[in-house]
């Protein structure tokens, strides 16, 4: 199958679930205000707006025009730039909401008891379709070599949501043994304070670092070191003994590879171009491979 149309598949799926998922939590926070809940429930609702924005992305960034001959992959680094600065947002906006709610607890005693029982429940099922949706993620991205970027995200994400409901669940069953009165008794009211620190303390640099990655890649830097640089790499040196430099470069799903010869490979080196181009296929699908006899380049080694 193509490899576009698992990704396209995959999203359109997850959209469903991210829609079961995201309703349920704001239900639930109506009803017992668990700042932790809101921010998890927000959370899958920017998966669900991100998620149908990605399948549109992911339809179109393929088509090759005139102005754009090589496709318009720089729209999946640029989607995962945006996202990523709006998961920083909602973790810092929920992180001050949190600490304002302890704050007036602690000095005050303003202060509303968590509502455990719907809490619990909610959790556990958003546990559960949460793994469900983070294996879809994966099995496509899998199907596709590792080489969706916006899969990639989404997995990393739908990882922070599972994480997210499985602290939710511990506070609650833990706020289920502690009774009024004992000296752990403010964490019925604070709960949602601590795991939500918590949560985002551990999951605040994946966003961050999805956000560099995208920067990288829409100014056109040179991919790091890797498995996929690695095996590109290795193909080429495999056909083309006497290349220069090879340049390899990213945006979303596409990747561009410009192969430098020493000037004296010629005509006979059509055969290995080929090889090249067909093996890069074969694995990534999404690859352009470009070859040039730099004398300029050799001049200056």
């Amino acid at each position: 199958m193509n490899a576009k149309r698992i990704e396209q598949q995959s999203l359109n799926r997850g959209v469903i679930i991210n829609i079961l998922m995201g309703s349920a939590g704001m239900l639930v926070y109506a009803f017992t205000h668990l700042e932790a809940l809101f921010l998890d429930a927000s959370f899958v609702l920017i998966e669900v707006i991100s998620g149908i924005v990605a399948a549109a992305i992911s339809r179109i960034s393929q088509r090759k025009t005139k102005q754009f001959p090589k496709g318009l992959f720089i729209l999946e680094p640029v989607y995962v730039f945006f996202k990523s600065i709006l998961i920083i947002f909602l973790m810092g906006f929920t992180t001050w909401r949190v600490s304002v709610k302890a704050y007036l607890f602690f000095t005050v005693g303003q202060g509303t008891k968590i509502n455990v029982i719907p809490v619990l429940i909610y959790a556990i099922v958003m546990v559960i379709l949460g793994s469900w949706l983070l294996t879809m993620y994966r099995r496509g991205n899998k199907k596709m070599k590792g080489a969706s970027e916006i899969l990639t995200v989404e997995s990393k994400n739908s990882f922070i949501d599972v994480m997210m409901s499985i602290g939710i669940a511990f506070v609650a069953m833990l706020l289920m043994f502690i009774p009024s009165g004992s000296p752990l008794s403010f964490l019925l009211y604070t709960g949602d304070f601590f795991i939500t620190i918590i949560i985002v303390l551990m999951f605040i640099g994946q966003p961050i670092g999805f956000m560099i990655q995208s920067v990288k890649e829409i100014l056109g830097a040179e991919l790091p070191a890797g498995p996929t640089k690695h095996t590109i790499e290795a193909i080429v040196s495999k056909h083309v003994s006497n290349c220069k430099k090879i340049f390899i470069f990213k945006k979303g799903m596409h990747i561009q590879v410009d192969v430098y010869l020493s000037p004296g490979m010629g005509a006979c080196a059509l055969n290995s171009i080929k090889l090249i181009r067909d093996n890069l296929i074969a694995i990534f699908q999404l690859v352009d491979v470009d070859f040039m006899i730099d004398s300029q380049r050799e001049n200056k080694q």
